[in-house]
């Protein structure tokens, strides 16, 4: 029997040669490599085996070294113009016409990583498709799926001159056929729990599956071939640690930060980190929106929390897209507006947060136990309201929720105003900041919310009202012993720091 090193057999990092199986697209892209004058679109989120299904389809098709040139776009992810990338990859000037006498001549291009190319440069490329078929220079390229419908939306008849593959997840007959050439050359026999458990575990993921192979057999082990057939039978749970090793790296930092939120900040009840909680347990690659709430309301009896809690929700929402595209996990996780639905791009991703402790990522991120949808409140005559607006969007910009009324119009149209702020600077927010100017004094809703504001402070066991002096006036009711920050002598960003630091070490 020829012996095998594990890397031979299990490697999720190389193209496997002894554990190749072919994916259900296969042979719809080996003859559209056969078929002249074809480009080829192949898309897919990381890890499902893209790169190693082109170049098994090539070889498979004939097509040689001599026949094809790869790139890839991370090498050219700062370039702002096609003619600089090519005149770089053939060594050549920036000059369309001798750019295009090379690609005549290099076979099939294979543009590789074609997501980190520029947006401007992606639809150049798209433009110039119709073109160069008509000249007979051929494009297979590879890339995640939103990248690649960008291209092809540029063009309407590039359809018929371009075939496109969408590869997602492989079935349970795939990672059973994966699992099965590696015992064959590793003489060994995973126990059919351990593979039912390594199947459910990799989703489909062509990378997740040899990634799971090789950690099982490492714990067992099992270096190489061995000469005595051995039986590996454990589970995930025993061997989880590793896998989590293999993608912490990928993933780690950025769900940490993602579950924080906009800027790190920690959001009003934990509401980032329950959503990806949520998301973790429910565990499909997309999920409705209406169901992650219902999770996050189900355990609160009291109707005011809920209220809350489904406030915090909302407002955890309208910064997702930002926040997860800041995190760099926008090939990842899609926050869909028209369908109202959470999806998970990138399987891998998705194994890393069925595989990862929760738990572990509240430590990093440090929970917060308060319970108000809202950071701060503000009271403010409105000669003051630019001033104010600066710090709300100071604050909002870095994560942290205001009670401002112009935001919230639409909930405050046909309420009854007293009875909705007593609420709001009563219960709902962990601060109230007054700005103390001399127009402060002079307003009936000013005294309204301060009268509130100093009624909610003798029910707090913390810190409550948080002057803001804008100029020197004195307010009945309110001492000139209580600490303020003095505007005229600091930055509105300077002020929004001294809050944070407030809020979070609260």
């Amino acid at each position: 029997m020829q012996g095998y090193n594990i890397s031979d057999v299990f490697n999720e990092s190389e193209i496997p040669v002894l554990t190749f199986v072919e994916p259900r697209e296969f042979s719809d892209i080996v003859g559209s490599i056969l078929t002249s004058g074809k480009h080829i679109t192949l898309s897919g989120p990381s890890g499902c085996g893209k790169t190693t299904l082109a170049r098994k389809a090539l070889d498979e098709s004939g097509r040689g070294p001599g026949d094809t040139h790869w790139l890839s776009g991370r090498d050219y992810a700062s370039h702002e113009k096609i003619e600089s990338i090519f005149a770089k990859e053939f060594s050549i000037a920036e000059s369309m016409d001798e750019i295009t006498e090379y690609l005549a001549v290099a076979g099939i291009v294979v543009l590789d990583d074609f997501h980190h190319l520029k947006e401007s440069v992606r639809q150049d490329i798209g433009y110039r498709l119709k073109r160069w078929h008509e000249i007979g220079i051929r494009f297979f390229i590879i890339g995640i799926a939103s990248s690649s419908k960008k291209m092809l939306d540029v063009d309407a008849e590039l359809g018929i001159r371009n075939d496109v593959y969408e590869m997602k997840k492989q079935d349970d007959n795939f990672c059973a056929e994966v699992i099965s050439l590696g015992e064959r050359h590793l003489n060994i026999e995973f126990s059919s729990q351990a593979k039912k458990q390594f199947i459910a575990a990799s989703n489909g993921i062509p990378s997740a599956i040899q990634v799971i192979c090789r950690v099982a057999c490492i714990r067992n082990k099992i270096l190489k071939t061995v000469s005595d057939r051995a039986v590996i039978d454990c589970g995930m749970d025993q061997i989880k640690d590793g896998v989590l090793r293999i993608y912490r790296g990928k993933y780690h930092n950025k769900l940490v930060g993602l579950c924080k939120g906009k800027q790190q900040a920690r959001s009003v009840h934990n509401t980032y980190f329950d959503i990806i909680k949520s998301i973790a347990i429910i565990g499909k690659s997309e999920i409705q929106l209406q169901e992650i709430q219902q999770r996050l309301l189900n355990p609160i009896d009291d109707a005011k929390e809920r209220a809350k809690k489904t406030t915090s929700f909302h407002n955890c929402l309208k910064y997702l897209p930002e926040v997860i595209e800041e995190r760099g996990l926008d090939d990842a996780i899609y926050l869909n507006k028209d369908s109202d639905s959470i999806s998970i791009e990138d399987p891998s991703f998705g194994l890393y947060l069925t595989l990862i402790g929760m738990d572990e990522i509240g430590k990093a991120i440090r929970l917060r136990r308060t319970g108000f949808p809202w950071d701060v409140a503000v009271s403010f005559a409105g000669e003051d309201r630019p001033v104010v607006e600066e710090l709300k969007d100071a604050l909002n910009n870095a994560g942290y929720t205001v009670f401002y009324d112009f935001d919230i119009q639409h909930q405050l149209w046909g309420a009854d105003l007293r009875l909705k702020l007593a609420d709001v600077y009563s219960n709902d927010a962990q601060y109230m900041v007054i700005f103390l100017s001399k127009h402060y004094p002079e307003k009936d809703w000013t005294k309204f919310e301060l009268e509130i504001g100093k009624e909610a402070r003798g029910k707090r066991t913390e810190i409550y009202l948080l002057p803001v002096l804008m100029d020197d006036v004195h307010i009945v009711g309110l001492s000139q012993n209580v600490g303020h920050i003095d505007l005229r002598r600091c930055s509105v960003s300077d002020l929004a720091n001294s809050l944070i630091e407030k809020i979070e070490n609260s």
